[in-house]
């Protein structure tokens, strides 16, 4: 079943006027829970969340939402049990980037394999909402819409071949949980790193947003699948981005269950605010990236629903990456074979061999593949977490690889009667 996408646009020349706009910009961080802890790590009193837009934002130390995550785990964990409809949430960035501009080419490896693998692979999986991004080319959205529909799924993508081009974005969503005709648009950001674009290659990002009434419930549904910008110095931008994403999903019902995916290219926490390349180059303001994660929470009154189901060791992973880097860094991955055994944390990361051969050591490794979620019907229970598509496959490369330069995430939740 294919699903027509409504295209919306907004004029907005220059996103940071709308700053004020909105009674959640003047929310005083240390009054509101998932930004105390970036209030802190600033050592400004009476900073306001408008405060974290301002391109002269520094920090004192490493924002820590260790206490905030804890915080709520634990109020999830304390809601009354029971049994119910079980589903599986998955968010993946397919990394099927090939693109060629001006004299310049961007392509993440072997994008053809992969590519004619991706939806077999994906949806054959068995998960029941799924979020993905980069899929840049209508070639392989159509593929990936072929294969879902052939498993039972419903699909939300653009629906025209510019803004599958531009944005990457597809869902997919078992038909049977849906008890009528679902309605989907995509918006595109009022803020965008403009040279992505033009002379770039022609990417502009936005997010898709989705809602049906879920069978056997009743209950509102609404999903949002988003790709940010990319890039640490590039955090002004993809705080505006989900600034306005918030916003939307605050004005969704109260009584709503609202899902967020998406590759938001950047996590929680970074253990410290320079990164010093192979080189030994420095690259500094890396405590600006986790104010994102932290908005996104405060405007839409969303959580992260993996920390849900498990709580996440941001903090304590952070801290275990060495800042240290050196030309072994370039010979595997954070020059120490151990580091990545067991790895279960970090969505981009060089324990990803793929990710390793565009990213080696220039970059904190982040858990940027993220699921958010606002339970209005107060229904849902997270149970576990995982990440997915970890391990190499056989897809007839030289040598089996991952099925991207990201790994997935994956939340099984609970909808308890």
């Amino acid at each position: 079943m294919r699903l027509s996408v409504l295209f919306l646009l907004s004029a907005c020349s220059n996103p940071l006027n709308v700053l004020g706009d909105d009674a959640a910009d003047s929310v005083l961080l240390a009054d509101a829970g998932p930004l105390a802890h970036l209030g802190a790590a600033m050592g400004a009193e009476g900073a306001a969340a408008s405060d974290l837009f301002d391109a002269d934002l520094t920090f004192d130390e490493a924002p820590n939402p260790s206490e905030w995550l804890a915080s709520e785990h634990t109020a999830h964990a304390q809601l009354p049990d029971g049994s119910g409809q079980t589903l599986s949430v998955l968010t993946f960035n397919t990394g099927l980037l090939n693109r060629t501009y001006l004299l310049s080419r961007v392509q993440v490896p072997f994008t053809d394999e992969r590519a004619a693998v991706m939806g077999d692979e994906v949806l054959g999986a068995g998960h029941d909402i799924v979020f993905l991004q980069e899929v840049w080319e209508v070639e392989d959205a159509e593929r990936i819409e072929s294969a879902a529909e052939s498993l039972g799924y419903t699909v939300a993508r653009p629906d025209t071949n510019k803004l599958q081009r531009e944005t990457g974005l597809v869902m997919a969503v078992r038909s049977e949980l849906m008890a009528d005709t679902p309605t989907a648009n995509v918006v595109q950001y009022d803020a965008q790193w403009g040279s992505e674009n033009f002379p770039g290659p022609n990417l502009k990002r936005g997010y898709v947003h989705w809602s049906f009434e879920l069978a056997g419930s009743g209950a509102e549904v609404h999903l949002y699948n988003t790709h940010l910008t990319p890039f640490y110095d590039k955090w002004q931008t993809r705080n505006l981005q989900v600034r306005q994403l918030g916003l939307d999903i605050a004005g969704q019902s109260d009584d709503a269950l609202v899902l967020v995916g998406g590759d938001f290219n950047a996590g929680w926490y970074y253990p410290d605010d320079t990164w010093t390349d192979a080189e030994g180059d420095d690259y500094p303001g890396w405590w600006r990236n986790p104010t994102m994660p932290a908005l996104l929470s405060h405007y839409a009154g969303v959580t992260d629903l993996a920390n849900l189901a498990e709580a996440v060791p941001e903090v304590v992973r952070g801290d275990a990456v060495s800042v240290e880097t050196d030309s072994t860094w370039l010979d595997e991955p954070f020059g120490d074979e151990t580091v990545c055994d067991g790895s279960d944390h970090f969505t981009a990361t060089d324990c990803n061999s793929l990710y390793w051969t565009s990213y080696a050591a220039t970059e904190f490794p982040a858990r940027m593949d993220l699921l958010f979620v606002r339970d209005g019907t107060g229904q849902l229970r997270a149970r576990s977490r995982a990440l997915a598509f970890v391990e190499p496959m056989d897809i007839g490369t030289d040598a089996p690889v991952e099925l991207s330069d990201h790994f997935g995430q994956q939340v099984t939740i609970e909808l308890i009667e």
